[in-house]
């Protein structure tokens, strides 16, 4: 199966989208005073929003996906991190970008929202004793855009999971599972 990131960059544009994303924001976000969606240019470097506080602007990377799977299932939001994509590091593994990842889903408004740094750290801690567990899937994706196709490795895991090795590492808590919605 090929995945169509022009289908889904154009649901990501959505009205639904943008709301899921603010309601998301204010509710696990300390001290937000806004949500506005990021430039172009700042959406190439990774950024799709940016969260106003009192301390400045954050930059938020949106995952969004369509289908909540881990609900199907009856588990906790499942999360998609790519870890190679066009034969170098996927987003994760990426420097720069957004400060902050928040994973949603449309159809169930479950997110999960993480401090990109410390979710890039309990990933490449715990990665290999997650796979060998069962507790990470790995995937391979194929994927076309504006006529181009490339495939990236990823890892489908739980926010549970990641909520609880970014816990372990201490310091502020920029984790957030909301399990139940919005």
């Amino acid at each position: 199966m090929v995945h169509n990131f022009d289908n889904d960059f154009s649901f990501s544009e959505s009205d639904d989208a943008h709301a899921l994303v603010r309601r998301a924001c204010y509710r696990l976000i300390r001290d937000c005073t806004g949500v506005t969606r990021a430039t172009p240019a700042d959406d190439r470097r990774g950024v799709d929003y940016w969260v106003i506080t009192p301390r400045g602007r954050v930059g938020l990377d949106l995952k969004l996906r369509r289908k909540d799977y881990g609900a199907r299932n009856g588990g906790a939001v499942d999360c998609v991190i790519e870890l190679e994509s066009h034969g170098t590091g996927g987003w994760l593994l990426k420097a720069g970008g957004a400060a902050m990842i928040l994973f949603a889903n449309a159809d169930t408004h479950r997110v999960a929202l993480f401090e990109t740094v410390k979710l890039r750290t309990a990933v490449v801690l715990h990665l290999s004793r997650w796979i060998a567990n069962g507790q990470a899937k790995e995937i391979t994706t194929h994927s076309t855009r504006g006529g181009n196709q490339w495939s990236s490795r990823a890892i489908v895991i739980a926010a549970d999971l990641l909520e609880r090795a970014i816990d372990s590492l201490g310091d502020d808590d920029w984790a957030a599972n909301d399990a139940d919605g919005l």
